[in-house]
């Protein structure tokens, strides 16, 4: 059951996701992330997802991200890049 409240949460959020498109297309990149930051916190108060929830979701995802990645290839083999020939080498091209 919605209540008046949601209501309007959910109608000023679909308005805020016109405007994030608008600012994308006029590449306002700063305007766009700051009213998608205000569509995060009407949903978040729509579905009652407490500061502390939402704190343990992004922990979360930056372990499960930091888990992801992977180090470049020529540092695991321990491999230098082809540009960085030693000085004696250069010198004798």
């Amino acid at each position: 059951m919605d209540y008046p409240a949601d209501t309007q949460m959910k109608s000023m959020a679909r308005s805020l996701q016109e405007q994030i498109h608008l600012a994308n297309e006029l590449e306002l990149n700063f305007t766009a992330q700051l009213l998608t930051m205000a569509v995060m916190e009407i949903t978040t108060k729509i579905h009652g997802i407490s500061q502390q929830e939402l704190h343990a979701l992004c922990e979360h995802i930056e372990e499960k991200s930091a888990c992801d990645r992977k180090p470049p290839i020529a540092s695991v083999l321990g491999l230098r890049s082809f540009d960085r020939r030693s000085r004696s080498r250069r010198s004798r091209m």
